[in-house]
């Protein structure tokens, strides 16, 4: 079986499902909800930049992989309102075709319009400005447009040179997506959207609402971690908490949460049990291999060519 075989295993997806439309399998009756799996992979990557900073050393650890999760957390951001506006639009019978191509921000409006919601609540209540700042921090990382000048966030504790991001930026990505979040939880009758955190449990797993698991393990986390070195941050913990009402254009019952439980027959493949160190020893002999041209023990990189 080829590797590239399992990409098309949807065990455990979720979708919002209009059963008025057709059977649960039916692609035209359904909305895929991937944010779910965007949100887990960032909120464990925080995870591990936090602990890289608790478990610092001689010098403060500001994580290695910091940028790739706050852009896994705007990426929760764009699926979290696309779903939402995907559903919106299959009850409407409007086609997601004309929001598309459009930017996070029209998107966002597009789902007040569509789901027929006051939006100058919203807009008021301060998450916005927030957002609109993560989506400038996000540019800069994803299209390296610096020249090295700083950038003026003001609503929020985004680094100034976005590519230096460590883990202030990694808990202020993931207070802008709580808050975004918790905003639109409840806009679907019936539906609780704050994402479910995959934790594992007793040999088993469950699965607890990213509000609780900011609470109680990232916010205390953050905390502890800057207080164990006599570290502190300027970024504001709390959350600014605001919820929409329902939409009212979904009448309550029509639509249902769906996970595929049980995996397709061709997908039960039997791993190779047998423990093994192939990267490691890969690693190794790379290693072999670096000669230290310092007095400090340590290599320059070289990015001069030889002519």
């Amino acid at each position: 079986m080829k590797l590239e075989d399992f990409r098309t295993n949807d065990l455990g997806e979720a979708y919002i499902w209009f059963p008025h439309l057709g059977n649960e399998t039916d692609p035209g009756s359904r909305v895929l909800l991937t944010y779910p799996n965007f949100a887990i992979k960032a909120f464990y990557l925080s995870c591990q930049n936090l602990e890289l900073l608790e478990h610092s050393k001689e010098a403060i650890n500001q994580g290695n992989t910091c940028s790739t999760a706050v852009a896994l957390w705007f990426l929760t951001c764009e699926s979290y309102i696309n779903a939402i506006l995907k559903a919106g639009c299959l009850q409407s019978s409007i086609p997601f075709s004309n929001y598309r191509d459009r930017d996070l921000k029209a998107r966002i409006s597009g789902v007040f319009d569509v789901l027929k919601l006051v939006k100058e609540d919203f807009y008021k209540s301060g998450i916005y400005p927030k957002l609109q700042e993560f989506m400038e921090f996000r540019n800069e990382i994803f299209h390296d447009r610096s020249l090295g000048d700083e950038r003026n966030f003001s609503k929020t504790s985004f680094s100034p040179i976005p590519f230096l991001c460590n883990q202030v930026d990694v808990v202020q990505a993931t207070i802008i997506v709580l808050e975004l979040c918790t905003a639109f939880r409840r806009v679907l009758p019936n539906c609780d959207l704050m994402p479910d955190i995959f934790v594992e449990t007793n040999g088993s797993f469950g699965f607890i609402k990213f509000d609780n698991m900011y609470s109680n393990l990232i916010r205390p986390f953050f905390g502890q971690a800057l207080a164990k070195h006599t570290l502190s941050s300027d970024l504001l913990l709390e959350p600014i908490v605001f919820t929409l009402p329902c939409t009212k254009i979904i009448p309550k019952g029509s639509i249902k949460v769906i996970s595929k439980a049980l995996p397709d027959s061709k997908f039960n493949f039997k791993a190779n049990s047998n423990t093994t160190t192939i990267g490691t020893n890969l690693m190794n002999c790379v290693r072999e291999n670096i000669s230290f041209n310092t007095s400090n023990q340590f290599q320059l990189p070289n990015y001069m060519s030889i002519t």
